[in-house]
């Protein structure tokens, strides 16, 4: 199991980065396509047919990107209240718990955002005729990159690996 949740942490790196990049991207797109359309309307008086139907659609994935990393680097909020006063073992049990709850709905978020795109598909967006299934893409997109990271942590829950610093089974022989 070590060996396939190393070969799961490799594969998420470029996932991950990708995310990043994505994001970061969108925001500083979204920016400049606001900014645009923010001069346009009030300096020219001639507002953009297109800058509002691209900025929502950027929004809406630039909002589930960031969920994705939100998720990736632990960042959502979680009560803890009554999960700190346990044990290390009902700590342990809560949380994985909790994982396979988030899993099962990132897969189903994943699953159903194929199907939504399907439906998209033959809808397009007025002013840029850009396919709503690009749209509704992302639920997919961000599904599948949860999913990873959900598997990876219920992996590295069960499967904790020896801490930093420490021998190797085969060296202390």
């Amino acid at each position: 199991m070590r060996a396939l949740l190393t070969i799961l942490r490799r594969a998420e790196r470029p996932i991950s980065l990708l995310l990043d990049l994505a994001s970061v991207g969108l925001l500083a797109a979204l920016v400049v396509i606001i900014f645009q359309e923010v001069v346009m309307r009030y300096v020219f008086n001639r507002p953009g047919k297109w800058s509002e139907e691209l900025a929502i659609a950027m929004l809406i994935w630039f909002g589930y990107l960031g969920i994705a990393v939100g998720y990736r680097d632990d960042r959502h909020l979680s009560l803890t209240f009554f999960s700190d006063r346990l044990p290390a073992a009902g700590q342990k049990i809560i949380l994985v718990f909790s994982d396979l709850a988030v899993l099962a709905f990132c897969l189903l978020m994943a699953w159903q955002g194929v199907k939504v795109a399907k439906l998209d598909a033959i809808n397009t967006m007025p002013a840029t005729g850009i396919a709503m299934s690009w749209v509704s893409a992302v639920l997919t997109v961000a599904g599948c990159a949860m999913t990873l990271e959900g598997v990876i942590r219920i992996l590295a829950r069960l499967f904790p690996e020896a801490p930093r610093g420490a021998p190797a089974a085969e060296a202390s022989e």
